[in-house]
């Protein structure tokens, strides 16, 4: 049971990183490095690693995403933002991701870094964003309500992030110019190189994520044209149908399929 646990905790420390080699691992984990080894030459041979070169080290295959396909944790609700950001790539190219709201962070729900030729970074997928120096947290924490903003940041003076909140008056202001221009930018200290913007998401009147996109500062001087078409994407996506919970769409199947088979209407469907 020990070496299930072992490998799952290097599995899940490979899944958040672009790559990780052995010394990482190592220390990150506690794990003995020759364990660690071992680990990694069976989860190679089982397919949910591949090696990458001998000084980059190791990262996951498509092959984890197995691992999660019975997880449904996505809200149904956002399904068509997800959509609209797998169209803001193919349109654009740069990658899109969701977030939603994770304590005293934003975490990466959705990402369309796999169909995007320009990403920088293999993955983020649950990744944690801070509130106040990422996109998607200061997009979250400008337009979210007075109340819940009021209480996040009380949160945050508690947090790793404490350092960041400097003078109320110039966090108020900050967040008043983002609620103007309808969108949030990072940091621009953190990963110069690139950029992300973000706007927030509401779903009938209620925020509940944001969505961003991130591509080369040097490349896309002026994001003027991405932040339209981000405000448009979510506007689109807004406006889409959502997806019924599994749960409501298991009942409905049920019940269709019952008053199907009450009533003797023919479905066209073999019956168990």
């Amino acid at each position: 049971m020990k070496s299930v646990q072992k490998s799952l905790q290097v599995l899940a420390v490979i899944n958040a990183r672009p790559f990780s080699r052995v010394r990482d691992l190592h220390e990150i984990t506690g794990i003995p490095a020759p364990t660690v080894v071992r680990i990694l030459e069976t989860l190679v041979e089982a397919g949910y690693l591949r090696k990458v070169g001998r000084l980059s080290g190791y990262c996951v295959t498509d092959r984890v995403m197995a691992l999660s396909s019975g997880f449904h944790g996505l809200p149904g609700m956002l399904e068509p933002m997800c959509r609209m950001a797998d169209q803001l790539t193919s349109d654009l190219r740069w990658p899109a991701s969701i977030a939603t709201l994770d304590g005293d962070a934003m975490i990466v729900r959705y990402s369309t870094i796999p169909q995007s030729p320009l990403a920088h970074i293999h993955s983020t997928i649950n990744r944690r964003l801070s509130l106040l120096r990422r996109a998607h947290g200061r997009a979250y924490l400008a337009f979210c309500p007075p109340e819940e903003r009021a209480f996040l940041l009380e949160r945050l003076t508690e947090s790793a992030d404490a350092e960041a909140l400097g003078d109320q008056q110039a966090l108020d202001a900050h967040l008043d110019a983002i609620r103007i221009a309808g969108f949030a930018r990072r940091d621009r200290t953190l990963e110069p190189d690139t950029s992300t913007i973000a706007v927030p998401i509401r779903i009938e009147g209620r925020l509940t994520g944001t969505m961003g996109i991130t591509f080369f500062s040097r490349v896309v001087p002026d994001p003027s044209e991405l932040v339209q078409a981000l405000k448009q994407a979510v506007a689109e996506g807004a406006r889409q149908p959502m997806a019924p919970s599994r749960e409501n769409a298991d009942t409905a199947h049920n019940t269709g399929h019952n008053t199907a088979h009450n009533t003797g209407l023919d479905t066209g469907l073999d019956t168990p």
